[in-house]
């Protein structure tokens, strides 16, 4: 009876560890999941943007600004290539605007995909060239000031010899008779008995005629005789002075002309 007692409690303990082999360690109670450490998640992977800019005939472009917007802001240049890469970027939407010079500013998006380089061709339009600069205004046209005409005068037709006479009485050092006024020519009959200064018409010319009398004109420190006959024109701005030599007067035929009669001197 002893034997048999023994028997079966060798086959009981048979029977548990074979159920205890095929089922494993019991699984851990939630206090021993709850102290047990947790491990850190595994970082997200890299990736990389490559860009190649060129204009409508293909052609590279570069010095165009490439500014990301983003997970992972970057900017740069592109190179001689019409190229620029970025490298370590997060995985994500990038909003990527193209500036410079030579181009239209252009704006698009790009998706980074995880652990995969990104690659992208952008042809850009070619900026407008500069306004061209305004014309220089035309020069302001001279207005030429009018000249100052005076009024037309009457006709005269007389004797200068028969009005010289009449001028002969007196002892005047110098005596003036109006012959005629008319615009700009202002006529004198001219009586000396002395020597006359030195005069300077900055507006008119000046022309004398010896009627009688003898004389000299004194013109730039020289004189030069006048006598009956004599004529002399005299330019303006010239200063001139006129001797009276002899002891009759000198008569002259003064004309001035450049200036209105009313205001010759």
């Amino acid at each position: 009876m002893r034997v048999i007692t023994l028997f079966l409690l060798s086959f009981e303990l048979a029977i548990a560890g074979a159920a205890f082999a095929q089922t494993g360690p019991a699984a851990p109670t939630p206090a021993q999941t709850a102290s047990a450490p947790r491990r850190a998640p595994a970082p997200a992977s890299r990736s990389g943007i490559a860009l190649t800019v060129t204009d409508n005939r293909g052609l590279p472009i570069s010095g165009v600004r490439v500014t990301l917007d983003g997970a992972s802001d970057r900017r740069g240049d592109t190179d001689d290539r019409g190229q620029v890469n970025f490298v370590g970027m997060q995985p994500g939407t990038y909003r990527l605007r193209f500036d410079g010079d030579k181009v239209i500013s252009f704006e698009r998006e790009i998706t980074v995909r995880p652990g995969q380089p990104t690659s992208a061709d952008v042809t850009l339009n070619p900026a407008p060239p500069p306004p061209a600069a305004p014309a220089a205004p035309p020069p302001p046209k001279e207005e030429k000031a009018e000249a100052i005409v005076g009024p037309p005068g009457m006709p005269q037709i007389l004797s200068i010899v028969d009005l010289a006479e009449k001028q002969l009485s007196g002892n005047q050092p110098r005596r003036e008779t109006l012959v005629s006024c008319s615009g700009n020519t202002r006529t004198t009959l001219v009586l000396l008995n002395q020597d006359q200064t030195d005069r300077l018409y900055d507006g008119a010319e000046t022309e004398y005629y010896v009627v009688a009398g003898q004389g000299a004109m004194r013109l730039n420190g020289r004189e030069t005789p006048l006598s009956a006959g004599s004529y002399a024109a005299i330019p303006r701005n010239t200063s001139h002075g006129i001797v009276k030599r002899g002891n009759r007067p000198l008569i002259l035929l003064a004309v001035l002309s450049g200036e209105p009669c009313e205001q010759a001197k």
